[in-house]
């Protein structure tokens, strides 16, 4: 028996997404761990460090060093779910996409836009259909390049923490940004 395509491991590209995806996603310190190791860094880190240090740096309980919404960016400061939350709403109407987490967590979540932005490449990547590429395309120059850069500055410009595995990571989502937006002249 021939192995479908869908059946094929994921891509590099489209398997640094996902890791990066189920990082800012993840619901506890396994999870992340487990993601953080896909990347296979050599960064030898405690799952409770690295979910001390990836709360310290993102969530909090005291004002994280960089937030994870883009309404903080690309709005005001002190709001979340503002105007460019519901932009990145309609957005995922025309994509397509389902958000079963709504009024839960806001769609202006970093995790969750690298989940759209996952399901988007992997429509195109492994389900070879490219109808959606110019929304993709869209999303990443109009949206996700608007906003995550800042996040990326603010949170490397932090002096008083230091670690190693979050500035890893930092690492990873600047060089898949810049990547993208450079190989965005075809569909994948």
């Amino acid at each position: 028996m021939q192995k479908q395509k869908h059946d094929l491991p994921l891509s590099p590209r489209l398997q640094e997404v996902k890791l990066l995806r189920d990082i800012f996603t993840s619901q506890d310190s396994h999870a992340l761990k487990l993601a953080f190791d896909g990347f296979k860094s050599g960064i030898d880190i405690s799952e409770a460090l690295l979910e001390a240090d990836f709360n310290r740096y993102f969530v909090g309980p005291f004002s994280p060093i960089a937030d994870l919404f883009s309404s903080v960016y690309l709005d005001d400061s002190d709001v979340v779910m503002s105007k460019s939350t519901l932009h990145v709403r309609e957005l995922y109407e025309t994509m397509g996409f389902t958000f079963p987490l709504q009024n839960k967590i806001p769609e202006d979540h970093l995790g969750i836009e690298l989940d759209a932005y996952y399901q988007l490449l992997y429509i195109e990547e492994v389900k070879e259909m490219d109808y959606l590429f110019d929304l993709r395309n869209y999303f990443l120059h109009e949206h996700l390049n608007q906003w995550v850069p800042q996040l990326i500055a603010k949170a490397l410009k932090n002096e008083e923490f230091n670690s190693k595995a979050i500035v890893f990571i930092l690492h990873k989502l600047k060089s898949l940004l810049i990547r993208e937006t450079n190989t965005q002249g075809v569909p994948a």
